[in-house]
């Protein structure tokens, strides 16, 4: 009974949780990473390790700004790869981790409220 009164008070607070997601091979991931932001997530297995491919857009569709990031992982690396926020926030930061079997998805705070 705790546990549920904390969680529905963090939840009417709006406080950031951290999501996380774990992948497949060439399975893509989609990610908010604003409100005008956002990031495509798949990678390709490979005897080397994990080839990664992170597609970003920032901006308004029609004129929004596309990066593309290609971090390569061995077995037990990770990445990070942050995009930047409005003035006065923090970078909208998602880190990439080789779990030998899969992707994991560290992805930035969103508010709780927000969801």
């Amino acid at each position: 009974m705790k546990t549920l009164l904390a969680t529905a008070a963090f939840a009417i607070a709006g406080v950031a949780t951290v999501q996380a997601s774990d992948i497949a091979p060439v399975t893509g991931h989609w990610t908010k990473l604003g409100e005008h932001s956002s990031a495509l997530v798949y990678y390709i297995d490979e005897p080397d390790g994990f080839h990664v491919l992170v597609t970003t857009q920032q901006g308004a569709r029609d004129k929004a700004a596309v990066e593309r990031f290609e971090p390569g992982l061995a077995a037990g690396q990770s990445a990070a790869v942050s995009t930047p926020r409005a003035a006065g926030e923090a970078p909208a930061r998602m880190v990439l981790s080789n779990a030998t079997d899969h992707l994991h998805i560290a992805e930035p705070p969103v508010s709780v409220a927000a969801q």
